[in-house]
């Protein structure tokens, strides 16, 4: 089964990688499944240039035009223990870390993005002064399935499958030691409170209902058939592209409406697309593109300066991704689940991904035939609370 994850984004005399992973290191594609509980089609979330020296504390602050800087205090504050276990978070290049134990008594420990975008779960055992214990694979090959007996995800402990992968490229402070993806993620309701530096993970039973979210000041998006605890909920993967063999489903990755310049698209919330060089970075498929063109020709105005090139599962492929900005008056809109504006940012920079046909077998929004995109993290900073429900299929924001 393919599972998905971040590529990278190439410039000028730059090469970086989501999650710090090398091309070599990469799994997008491997048919083995992280933790045994999901089975996806691959798709190629992204990551924008990232800073060394950008993180939460130091993200731009423009007010007029869509807030990246952290607002004060949480919605969640005032939601008691529904919110459920609190640990901290870290953010560092714009992406959401948390501390994660291995083996019985946590005796390793190491920094894990918690990646929305990424079906599955890995490791960089180089990044433990101790390597932690694996079974029933070769730990010296990156891309191996490795078995972890006791992996501790907010307050639980499992018997994780891991991919192996070199994280040590990751340009930032933290030294990455590994993704926790959707394959745990979805077993909780996932809160990230980026105003506070803490994350929330509460079980179904316990987890704050919608009218308590509501009143908190929150506004509920849909991810009906493409995030939900229960797989076989997902929608079927010739709904996103008409040219697929039937069989597969969508990957299990937040995915809301959203809007630009009146455009109607389905768009992946991406925590571990690193937008932090260009904010407000917004990925779109060709299929978005000429519906834009279509509908409004002068919508979006073309950025050749920031043009890039995004890294793919196969060897030596790389994927162009052309930039543009909005027009005057043209707007960036994710939309609630009863069709209103949640949020709104008039200066989002797009990307359109120009998926090469040598790379069409790595999947990703790139080859869907439907209007898609793909978020970056600097949208959830400025937010400040994220709240990620799969078993109610909501993501839940403050409203404008």
């Amino acid at each position: 089964m393919k599972r998905i994850r971040a590529c990278a984004i190439v410039l000028p005399s730059l090469l970086l990688f989501a999650c710090g992973a090398t091309p070599a290191a990469t799994a997008d594609g491997a048919d083995a499944t992280a933790a045994g509980t999901d089975a996806t089609a691959d798709t190629a979330a992204d990551v924008a240039p990232v800073d060394v020296a950008t993180d939460a504390a130091n993200a731009t602050d423009d007010a007029a035009a869509g807030d990246t800087a952290m607002p004060s205090g949480d919605p969640l504050a005032g939601l008691g223990a529904c919110v459920g276990s609190a640990q901290a978070l870290t953010v560092s290049a714009l992406m959401p870390y948390a501390t994660v134990g291995i083996g019985a008594n946590s005796e390793a420990s190491g920094a894990f993005v918690l990646d929305f975008s990424s079906t599955f779960s890995s490791i960089d055992l180089a990044a433990f002064v101790t390597p932690p214990t694996t079974s029933g694979c070769d730990a010296t090959v990156l891309g191996s399935t490795c078995t972890v007996a006791d992996f501790h995800v907010f307050g639980a402990v499992y018997k994780a499958s891991l991919v192996l992968e070199n994280f040590s490229g990751l340009a930032g402070p933290l030294r990455q030691a590994g993704i926790v993806g959707t394959d745990f993620l979805s077993m909780h309701v996932v809160s990230l409170s980026y105003a506070e530096n803490k994350i929330f993970a509460a079980p179904a039973a316990t987890a704050c209902t919608g009218d308590a979210l509501h009143q908190a000041g929150l506004v509920a998006l849909s991810t009906a058939g493409y995030y939900q605890h229960d797989l076989t909920l997902l929608n079927p993967y010739t709904i996103v592209d008409t040219t697929a063999t039937p069989g597969g489903h969508v990957p299990n990755v937040p995915t809301v409406p959203v809007r630009i310049a009146g455009v109607s698209a389905l768009a992946q919330l991406d925590t571990g697309f690193s937008d932090a060089l260009v904010n407000h970075s917004v990925n779109i498929n060709t299929a978005f593109l000429a519906a834009l063109q279509k509908a409004n020709p002068t919508a979006l105005v073309r950025d050749a300066k920031l043009d890039t090139k995004l890294t793919t599962c196969m060897a030596n492929v790389q994927e162009p991704a052309e930039a543009y900005h909005l027009a005057s008056g043209q707007q960036f809109e994710l939309i609630a689940d009863d069709g209103s504006v949640a949020r709104v940012w008039a200066d989002a920079t797009i990307f359109v991904k120009k998926t090469p046909v040598a790379a069409h077998s790595c999947g990703g929004i790139g080859t869907w035939t439907v209007p898609a995109a793909q978020v970056g993290a600097s949208f959830y900073v400025g937010l400040g609370t994220v709240v990620f429900d799969p078993f109610a299929a909501k993501v839940w924001l403050p409203k404008n």
